[in-house]
């Protein structure tokens, strides 16, 4: 899908503060992924699935498998913090075909990440580099023609 932004200004000035932002707490949620990863090897953390990321999954063909395997071998793209939670976006390739997939995941806690929802970025490519690890299209689906 090709599509045309309609306020070029507005989607290159949020792409530049998000790049921005990345730079400075992507290797901070990478620092918190290989610490949850070693506490889930401990058998001291856990992911749970909510009722979103359940229904999602379904629709999606995304197994729980496929979120174990974005966990292990995965890479943070994506760390957001509000004054309610923090949430991080992990980037993996599943299955014979290396499907490419984001993971997002509320981090309740230290020792507690709950998926939210998985999707295949190639669904809307055109928000994505040609390697799906970098957001280039900040425009609303209303936005877009």
């Amino acid at each position: 899908m090709t599509i045309e932004c309609n306020n070029q200004h507005e989607c290159k000035r949020k792409r530049e503060r998000w790049e921005e932002l990345q730079q400075r707490f992507c290797p901070l949620g990478q620092k918190e992924l290989d610490r949850f990863l070693e506490k889930i090897e401990k058998g001291k953390a856990k992911v749970v699935f909510d009722k979103h990321f359940q229904k999602r999954s379904l629709e999606r063909s995304v197994s729980e498998v496929d979120v174990k395997e974005i966990i292990s071998y995965g890479w943070v793209i994506e760390r957001n913090k509000t004054t309610k939670s923090k949430s991080i976006v992990l980037l993996g390739y599943v299955g014979r075909n290396f499907r490419p997939l984001h993971v997002v995941f509320d981090m309740v806690s230290d020792d507690l990440w709950v998926a939210v929802t998985a999707y295949n970025p190639k669904s809307h490519a055109w928000k994505w580099n040609d390697r799906f690890n970098k957001r280039i299209c900040f425009c609303n689906p209303e936005d877009v023609e």
